[in-house]
């Protein structure tokens, strides 16, 4: 039970400390976009590593992809409608 009460309250305290988190991730993804851009590309395998900060966007483009599909994919395996689950002998309701 302690750690249940131990996880409850730090679930609670980020939810309490949201926006700073928020404006911190916020704050060190644009550190690690500043970074990129100013060190200088010793190594380029490809093209594209020359690119200041495309590494950076390219992951961050590629999470949205993939929250996107998972999104999508959910929202189609997972929801119904809100008579799915009505017996179809029932008589529908008006609420």
């Amino acid at each position: 039970m302690k750690l249940v009460n131990a996880t409850a309250s730090v679930l609670e305290a980020l939810v309490r400390h949201g926006r700073s988190l928020r404006l911190g991730m916020i704050g060190l993804m644009v550190l690690v976009v500043v970074l990129d851009i100013l060190k200088p590309s010793h190594y380029s395998r490809f093209p594209w590593d020359g690119i200041p900060g495309f590494t950076a966007a390219f992951a961050f483009l590629g999470a949205l992809l993939l929250i996107g599909v998972y999104k999508a994919i959910g929202f189609g395996l997972v929801y119904r409608r809100p008579d799915y689950y009505r017996d179809e002998h029932e008589e529908p309701t008006d609420g």
